[in-house]
């Protein structure tokens, strides 16, 4: 599976959610929701990713467009030639402002998503929430 199969899997990403489950030494997830139907190939796609990144972790960064609320979002690593990039995606005020908070105290998120086994979760290296309007 390639980079862009993968983010055209993940683009029907359809909510965001922060949990506080610890495990495997991180202190959270930022889960993101799907449709029941969508399961197994998310499952398969965060498969892929975890093969690809295997214990290097990945960075996630949020990107604010020019529209409030809409936001673009990149999951970068080394062994992609590019990032994984999932565009325009309403994100409230309130979980952008959790993701700030969290982050700000302790980084060590994993990325997952409803439906995927926990052993394809992504440990996040990084997570950076910036302005990329321009």
């Amino acid at each position: 599976m390639d980079r862009l199969i993968i983010e055209s899997v993940l683009a029907d990403v359809n909510g965001f959610n922060l949990t506080r489950d610890s495990r495997d030494g991180f202190n959270g997830a930022l889960k993101m929701g799907f449709t029941e139907d969508r399961t197994a190939q998310v499952n398969h796609a965060f498969s892929e990713l975890k093969r690809m990144v295997q214990e290097k972790g990945i960075d996630l960064m949020i990107c604010k467009t020019m529209v409030d609320g809409i936001y673009d979002l990149e999951i970068c690593t080394d062994t992609l030639d590019e990032p994984v990039r999932i565009n325009n995606k309403a994100i409230s005020k309130e979980m952008i402002h959790e993701i700030g908070g969290h982050i700000g105290h302790d980084p060590k998120v994993l990325l997952g998503a409803d439906g995927v086994s926990a052993e394809n979760w992504l440990g996040i290296a990084k997570i950076e929430i910036k302005n990329c309007e321009g």
